[in-house]
């Protein structure tokens, strides 16, 4: 299959690019490619497990073991262990320095051996994990188990039994896998926060034992601030004549921070989010989501991110882009990134080409009602609630210590993800998949992170709190909030609209959806009615933002703008243009222009004298 993003025919491995652009050391080794795997029954606790004598064959790293691209396509039962070998040939420009493997993502629950002896364990599919590397290391042996929708753990949309809203299933080493030496006090997070003038950041510098550090900012004309601090304080950087970073003007400042040890490069915008009321937006004058004090539709598609060939993982760099410049391209500025947490080269390319990102917290636990139970919660607005020991055993969440770790897993991904600018929302809940206690977990994502938005439960069993009303709503007719609900009104999903086009669809799986047109004629039509008639209105009765279903198809899930390998745009290409549009300009003709900073705003980003 060639690939719409790139002229190559094949996986681009291993990849060209630094894993972790936010915060990058020039020297570092990929260890992504070929090594050798096995399957066999679990035995035990999984730290007492050591690899069989014999290996299965060669798997492709970083693709999980169940797509294609790995080379083995094949599934990982709950009651198997998955083991990966390979040697280890690391720079001779390294020996004697200290060396660290850094796994972006490996599902579920990884021990970390080398030349035998256990050097780390990790659980939490979804997020990175470093170990260190003895010196002369020669062997790396790494131990997977995934219980997958098995188990509690947070897992997504992935299923043992794919079909309809889940997909197959992803475990193992699925991100990036790579080496780099490391000093003796390593800088290990670099995080900056915005002043509220938007004339200045601070920069916080983490290292591993207190040090004096140095922060250069490269500047838009040329030349660079130049400022001096403690590791582990904010450091203040004046920022001359700054410039916002927005969709519209997506500017990066290059960062060099050094220290006696060590000296990584990140990046830096100058940006902030909050809710602003709209003066003269209709008689309850909803608040607006502002971007830099500016007012701005949130106008973000669902973007589960799967490929056919690779599953969660995209197979190059080129994918990732791809999917974001072609939402720019046909007038969306954002996507939310659905209860999946991608890799930081994702990030990094929605903050340079400008794309706003809403990030969904994966979720475990269960559904709390099935496909029919979830019309009568779209069409009735239920509230059930969330805090009850009869609610958490509802939602596949009984035992506390499943709570904890869905809690520290939450925080994990705000750390991981709030350096970069695109992130300016987290979904807490979808769909109650899992939900309790949302309230108190809104308050702790608010602690984690007070400067981006909160939409706490999206789509139903709203509990009151969010800086959303947040509603899902297929195959019903969309309709205007209540009036005694004055939050902004978030479509956080809607559409879903289903055309299937020959030989671009993933055939072994069943059809789903929830509207299914016969031609690309009948589909233009009906999103023309759809936008003109139900959406574009809703902007003067407090729409605020909408999530159109979806970027692509996924698997049985012909609802996609794009066919499941992104080789078609279902939709004529300048009608959905126009359709944007002409729900921008609703949304400035409620005299959004005139939108400004008060002190007496419902909710603010603002800490001391800062913003982030």
């Amino acid at each position: 299959m060639r690939s719409p993003w790139s002229d190559a025919t094949s996986i681009d491995v291993p990849r060209p690019e630094y894993p972790r652009p936010m915060m990058a050391r020039p020297r570092w080794q990929s260890l992504n490619g070929s090594c050798e795997y096995a399957v066999r029954p679990a035995r035990g606790a999984i730290e007492d497990e050591r690899p069989p004598g014999e290996f299965d064959g060669a798997i492709v790293v970083p693709f999980a073991i169940e797509t294609p691209a790995s080379g083995v396509e094949r599934a990982l039962r709950p009651d198997e262990t998955l083991f990966y070998r390979r040697h280890l040939d690391l720079p001779g420009a390294w020996a004697g320095e200290r060396v660290a493997l850094n796994f972006e993502a490996v599902d579920h629950e990884a021990v970390v051996f080398v030349d035998g002896e256990p050097v780390g364990r990790h659980r939490g599919g979804y997020l990175p994990f470093t170990v260190e590397v003895p010196a002369g290391a020669s062997e790396l042996v790494v131990v997977v188990r995934d219980p997958t929708d098995k188990g509690t753990q947070q897992h997504g949309k992935q299923a043992l039994a794919p079909g309809g809203i889940w997909y197959t299933a992803t475990s193992g080493i699925w991100q990036d896998v790579w080496a780099e030496p490391l000093p003796g006090n390593a800088i290990t997070r670099v995080t900056t926060s915005t002043w509220r003038g938007l004339d200045g950041i601070d920069v916080l510098v983490s290292c591993e034992h207190a040090c004096e550090v140095t922060i250069e900012v490269g500047l838009p004309g040329g030349g660079q601030a130049l400022v001096r601090g403690v590791a582990g304080e904010p450091i203040g950087v004046p920022i001359p004549d700054a410039r916002p970073w927005s969709p519209d003007d997506p500017w990066l400042y290059p960062l060099t921070v050094t220290t006696a040890d060590d000296e990584i490069t990140a990046w830096a915008a100058i940006r902030t989010v909050g809710l602003r009321p709209i003066p003269g937006a209709g008689p309850l004058e909803r608040p607006a989501v502002v971007l830099n004090g500016r007012p701005i539709l949130l106008n973000t598609p669902l973007d589960q991110g799967y490929w056919p060939e690779s599953g969660l993982t995209a197979p190059s760099d080129e994918a990732l882009v791809f999917d974001l410049r072609r939402m720019r391209d046909l007038g969306f500025n954002g996507v939310r990134k659905h209860v999946k947490v991608e890799s930081r080269r994702f990030y990094h390319h929605a903050d340079r080409l400008g794309m706003l990102v809403v990030q969904d917290v994966v979720n475990g636990g269960r559904p709390r009602v099935g496909t029919r139970g979830s019309q009568l919660a779209m069409a009735l607005n239920l509230h059930v609630e969330d805090r009850s020991r009869r609610a958490h055993k509802a939602a596949g969440r009984g035992s506390a210590a499943d709570r904890e770790e869905f809690a520290a897993d939450l925080v994990g991904m705000i750390d991981h993800l709030s350096p970069h600018p695109s992130v300016v929302c987290w979904v807490i809940f979808n769909e109650a998949w899992g939900q309790f206690d949302t309230r108190r977990l809104e308050k702790l994502v608010r602690r984690s992170d007070p400067t981006r938005l909160v939409d706490a439960a999206s789509g139903w069993y709203d509990q009151g709190g969010g800086d959303f009303r947040s509603r899902h709503r297929y195959v019903l007719r969309l309709h205007k909030p209540p009036s005694h609900d004055r939050r902004p009104f978030l479509l956080s999903e809607f559409g879903g609209y289903n055309l299937s086009v020959p030989g671009h669809t993933g055939n072994e799986h069943p059809a789903f959806g929830y509207k299914f047109f016969a031609s690309g004629k009948e589909l233009d039509e009906a999103l023309a009615s759809l936008y003109r008639e139900q959406l574009i209105p809703l902007v003067e009765q407090g729409l605020r933002g909408c999530v159109y279903t979806q970027v692509s198809d996924v698997e049985g899930e012909t609802n996609g703008l794009l066919t499941y390998d992104r080789a078609v745009l279902k939709p004529n290409e300048e009608l959905l243009r126009q359709l944007n549009r002409e729900l921008n300009e609703a949304f400035a003709r409620l005299g959004a222009a005139d939108v400004s900073e008060t002190a007496d705003s419902r909710r603010s980003n603002v800490r001391d004298d800062k913003v982030i």
